[in-house]
């Protein structure tokens, strides 16, 4: 019995040591890339959206069945052939090299957390524009794609921020506006789509 689950685990685990060498390729590639777009000023939130997703689903799926098989070789090393054993040296060794290649692109991925591009400062400059026209103040951090759409809370200009009062005018007018002691929040979504880089309306 033990002799059939070595056989067939040991071919797992030559498909996997492909399948992980692979796997650390489009981890370097994809990192090659994000850093070329980026330095090119071309690097968008839907691409680095797509492509962290589409990295993560492939990799959870080879740790789950990295998991599954790595047992064989504790278990079963005393009855495995001198080739049977090299195969899963190498398979630990691949191993190593795949999980500090997750793991560091764990950290690159993390700076990119906050990423936006680099006519993110222009979209929101024209966004508070098209707010002050409507007779708004933005109130919150922009949010969106930068590409299709930004988002942002705004209040009416003579209404206080729900937020913490920067200075002595707005915690009176906190006060003046609230109710039973408790702040009021004036603040309303707007939303704007994009169009070449332009932004349309904020509505």
């Amino acid at each position: 019995m033990s002799r059939e689950v070595i056989e067939r685990n040991t071919k797992v685990a030559i498909a996997i040591t492909e399948k992980m060498k692979k796997g650390r390729n489009d981890l370097k590639k994809a990192k090659e890339k994000i850093i070329q777009l980026d330095k090119q000023g071309e690097l968008t939130i839907p691409f680095l959206k797509t492509t962290f997703e589409k990295l993560s689903e492939s990799n959870e799926e080879l740790l789950k069945e990295i998991s599954r098989y790595d047992y064989t070789y504790v278990v079963h090393e005393a009855e495995m052939t001198v080739k049977e054993k090299a195969i899963w040296e190498e398979f630990f060794n691949i191993k190593k090299f795949y999980d500090k290649e997750l793991s560091e692109f764990a950290s690159f991925k993390e700076k990119y957390k906050y990423f936006e591009p680099k006519n993110s400062e222009e979209l929101k400059k024209q966004a508070r524009l098209l707010l002050e026209k409507k007779g708004y103040i933005v109130d919150s951090p922009f949010e969106g794609d930068f590409e299709r759409w930004i988002g942002v809370y705004a209040r009416p200009k003579d209404k206080p921020t729900y937020l913490d009062p920067t200075d002595g005018e707005e915690a009176g007018l906190q006060e003046l506006y609230s109710v039973d002691g408790f702040k009021q929040d004036f603040a309303e979504w707007f939303e704007g789509e994009i169009v070449e880089g332009k932004l349309i309306n904020m509505v």
